[in-house]
């Protein structure tokens, strides 16, 4: 039986994945791509048509899983902190150290030259800080943090944890998630309503 297009193409875009994270976008080949997942360049380019699009396609894979993270998380059991907390841990779970995080980073900035690019990566950001918003607002109708400026946090919020990233480069015998830890504790810790549920570091 012919295995259903969508499983196809989840397993090209976990290649094309792979292969930035081993290279980064400047130096990813297509054959690359094709090595991880077994697949001729010839059927590569039959599905997409050009290196450009399935990039393309890949960044619309990564709002989607994007999107499907912040959506569970809204169903979630834990704390509104603690479930933006989980999503951006798990969105770089699969980096084994500074060397594939900063390689697949690459993908979004040296992209920048490509318009199309751009587009799709200002969206996903645009993305991250409408859902971020929404949880802190969240946290705040649960009284988890006080009153505060929704907006602003969401930007410092994300601002360290791109900082921790960087971090990680110079401190890589620590983990992503503790240093993601340390972000929530030291941006929380002043908002933390007295006498309500707190979140665990």
């Amino acid at each position: 039986m012919v295995r259903p297009r969508e499983f196809q193409d989840e397993a090209i875009f976990y290649g094309v994945y792979r292969a930035l994270s081993k290279k980064g976008y400047g130096q990813a080949a297509l054959t690359d791509i094709t090595h991880e997942v077994n697949i001729s360049p010839a059927a590569l380019m039959k599905r997409f048509g050009s290196k450009k699009n399935l990039f393309l396609a890949y960044s619309d894979y990564v709002i989607e899983l994007t999107r499907h993270a912040f959506q569970e998380a809204s169903l979630s059991d834990q704390s509104r902190l603690d479930a933006l907390k989980a999503v951006f841990k798990h969105a770089v779970s699969h980096m084994k150290d500074p060397v594939e995080l900063a390689n697949h980073t690459s993908f979004y900035l040296e992209g920048t030259n490509d318009p199309d690019l751009v587009e799709k990566t200002r969206y996903r950001l645009q993305l991250i800080d409408e859902f971020t918003r929404q949880m802190l607002s969240q946290a705040i109708t649960n009284k988890e943090i006080a009153e505060c400026d929704v907006a602003m946090v969401s930007r410092v919020l994300q601002a360290a944890i791109s900082g921790a990233m960087m971090i990680w480069i110079k401190e890589s015998n620590r983990t992503l998630e503790e240093l993601f830890d340390e972000c929530f504790q030291v941006i929380f810790a002043p908002l933390r309503n007295v006498g309500t549920q707190s979140f665990q570091i």
